[in-house]
């Protein structure tokens, strides 16, 4: 499975906006997804798994069926809950804040159509089984584990302390590593806690309820505390958690 997480467009070093791209076919959000990939590259992505509808997750969403709407010869799966996909229809693709292109076709025919998911039934996307976890944000939000047969990766999304999370990945045999959200720094516990992320203290505490030795690879760090955070995950003197790389290949 290989995985590349996208850095925003401000600074490449940061991940203001979150997605993370699969085998270059899928993408989980699309905070980053048509401000950073090339033309050539976002008509690759033909699904789009959706955690939430907070803005640093969809912000370039509506981008794609304006910039590629000419040259979108199938339309975009996008997956997501059945909350989130009336959320979409109703406050993206309303005619206000963007045209509704669900409405919109091109000479191909419909640019994108949406498939619901339920939270913890499986659904398969090319060769991927994705399983949604609910996990604690200020707004419903899932997780995800993805298995491609041989390896499983998790992917926390946006959370705070959380448990059903946790079992999930401690059920999966297959799994090599987990992408957690660790946007604040120690010193802004309560603002992580408020807002629903973790710290890296928050992170050791989350962590004893997983029952294995994997990667644990920190995303989504607030570019305001980016530094201080990454000084204190190294602080943590643990060699299982890293600080992610952005628009880094990772492959298991």
């Amino acid at each position: 499975m290989k995985i590349r997480i996208l850095p925003s467009i401000s600074d490449p070093r940061s991940q203001l906006l979150i997605t993370y791209v699969l085998n270059d076919r899928i993408a989980i959000d699309a905070g980053a997804l048509a401000f950073h990939l090339t033309g050539e590259e976002l008509l690759r992505v033909q699904d789009i798994v959706l955690t939430h509808t907070h803005l640093d997750h969809i912000a370039s969403f509506p981008f794609i069926f304006s910039e590629e709407f000419t040259n979108i010869r199938e339309p975009v799966r996008i997956h997501a809950t059945e909350k989130d996909i009336h959320s979409l229809r109703t406050h993206i693709f309303n005619n206000i804040i963007w045209p509704d292109f669900t409405k919109i076709p091109n000479a191909y025919g419909p640019l994108l159509g949406f498939h619901p998911f339920t939270p913890n039934q499986p659904f398969l996307l090319n060769d991927l089984t994705f399983t949604a976890i609910p996990v604690n944000h200020t707004v419903d939000t899932c997780g995800f584990l993805v298995d491609d047969g041989q390896v499983s990766i998790g992917f926390t999304s946006d959370t705070a302390l959380t448990d059903q999370f946790w079992e999930e990945m401690n059920r999966s045999e297959r799994l090599a590593a987990i992408f957690v959200d660790v946007a604040f720094n120690n010193a802004l516990e309560g603002v992580a806690l408020a807002s629903k992320h973790l710290t890296p203290h928050l992170l050791t505490q989350e962590l004893k309820k997983l029952h294995r030795k994997v990667e644990i690879i920190a995303v989504n760090l607030k570019p305001m505390c980016r530094e201080i955070v990454g000084a204190e995950i190294v602080a943590l003197n643990d060699p299982q958690i890293t600080v992610a790389v952005l628009d880094k290949n990772y492959e298991w």
